[in-house]
């Protein structure tokens, strides 16, 4: 009874450590697929023109009236100054002949990140007829009469319309790109005169989106960040697999002059800051001409001694008798080590592998103090000036975090294993 309420207490345990070990990386996600907003406040819409800031719309663009030919089209607020208590719309008069008449505001939203454009509107007499278009920087639109929502046209009654976005043909707006950005919303009246009365013009966001991630990606060189991580990140993963597991087994199995007094240093240096190494290795850097270079960013790391140490006191508890069998056997040491003493470690090779590739992966200290040009940085100082530049964009700012955590949360899952059997090796092996 006792063990079972043991087991059951550690079960709790670890499953609360779990939990709140995941609930970042949780709430991450779910702030990153939000088309707008921060993880607590979601912001459902955008007020495009409520009428009350005069010739601006509500998210600061401009608005105004545009007529070729023949036509005319003029707008007037009702009231014409904003009042207490009243409401305040748009008056369009038009008479549509042989151009063009309309009503345009800037957007410069993507429109894929929207479920639908809603606006109310009303006609003097009904019967007024206009298209919606939505138009791109290169004056590309894609258009939907208003009959299509009400029927016979505009009534002499306020109406809500509201107009689904995958109604709009969005593949003609920046065709060859996988934002669809509608520069401007218009609306063209068809031919004839009237005059239609407008208000509470808005864009509806969708609940959840991907495009967060394309964005982050698209601006500025974020695949070169993401580039530079990962080759960094492979190569000293590599480098320290390779290097840590031989000085390893040669502290472990050989003998050689100096070699105690060397492994003290070794344990020595893990105490070590990394803080206090930064201004040594940024001259040294700098006198080898190194800096902005992969260099300065690879070779520092290729061999850590902390892994050196987990290695040697791994390769330690390995039994001699299978390195005898294979000496017997007539095999050199290079063979006993790539071919026995490898492949007994890849409990701690699997360790060893993914602390070195989380610690390339996320260091932001050394990147940013030896590099210079975007070309050469790396995410977390991609995502550190990115945040810097475009000011606090909880939403892309996450997205930006979740693509940096991907690929260890991937490398986890494969090695997963091989990282517990290792933690528990003491257990084990001997």
């Amino acid at each position: 009874m006792r063990e079972r309420l043991l087991t059951g207490a550690a079960i709790i345990v670890l499953t609360v450590m779990l939990g709140l070990t995941l609930l970042p990386l949780g709430l991450m996600l779910y702030t990153s697929l939000k088309p707008a907003g921060t993880l607590t406040k979601q912001v459902s819409q955008v007020v495009i023109a409520d009428f009350e800031l005069g010739e601006l719309n509500a998210i600061g663009g401009p608005m105004g009236v545009q007529a070729t030919g023949a036509s005319t089209v003029t707008k007037v607020f009702v009231p014409p100054q904003p009042e207490p208590r009243r409401n305040r719309v748009l008056a369009l008069t038009y008479a549509r002949e042989d151009g063009e008449a309309r009503w345009w505001t800037r957007l410069a939203q993507d429109a894929r990140k929207f479920e639908a454009l809603e606006f109310l509107v009303r006609g003097e007499v009904g019967g007024e007829s206009f298209t919606v278009d939505l138009v791109d920087p290169r004056g590309r639109r894609t258009s939907l009469p208003i009959q299509q929502y009400l029927r016979g046209g505009v009534r002499p009654t306020w109406m809500r319309v509201r107009i689904p976005m995958e109604h709009f043909s969005l593949a003609l707006l920046t065709p060859g790109r996988t934002e669809r950005t509608a520069e401007d919303l218009a609306f063209s009246f068809d031919g004839g005169a009237g005059t239609v009365y407008l208000d509470d013009v808005r864009l509806i966001f969708r609940q959840w989106t991907l495009s967060n991630y394309y964005d982050v990606m698209v601006s500025g060189p974020f695949g070169r960040y993401f580039f530079n991580s990962l080759v960094i990140a492979l190569v000293i993963t590599g480098a320290n697999l390779l290097l840590s597991s031989m000085v390893g087994y040669a502290f472990a199995r050989r003998e050689f002059p100096g070699k105690r007094t060397m492994f003290l240093l070794i344990l020595g240096s893990i105490m070590i800051p990394p803080q206090v190494m930064m201004v040594p290795i940024f001259i040294l850097m700098k006198h080898l001409n190194w800096l902005n270079t992969y260099w300065a960013l690879i070779v520092p790391s290729l061999t850590l001694p902390f892994n050196i140490f987990m290695m040697r006191q791994y390769i330690t508890k390995l039994p001699l008798a299978i390195e005898d069998a294979a000496r017997i056997d007539g095999a050199s040491d290079l063979q006993i080590f790539f071919k026995v003493i490898l492949p007994l470690s890849k409990p701690a090779l699997a360790v060893v592998g993914i602390n070195t590739f989380m610690g390339a992966w996320n260091t932001f200290l050394y990147p940013f103090l030896l590099t210079k040009t975007a070309e050469m940085r790396t995410l977390p100082v991609g995502l550190a000036l990115y945040k810097s530049l475009q000011g606090v964009d909880w939403v892309h700012l996450m997205a930006g975090s979740s693509i940096t955590a991907i690929p260890v949360i991937i490398l986890f899952l494969c090695f997963q294993r091989y990282i517990i059997a290792g933690l528990t090796s003491g257990s084990t092996v001997g």
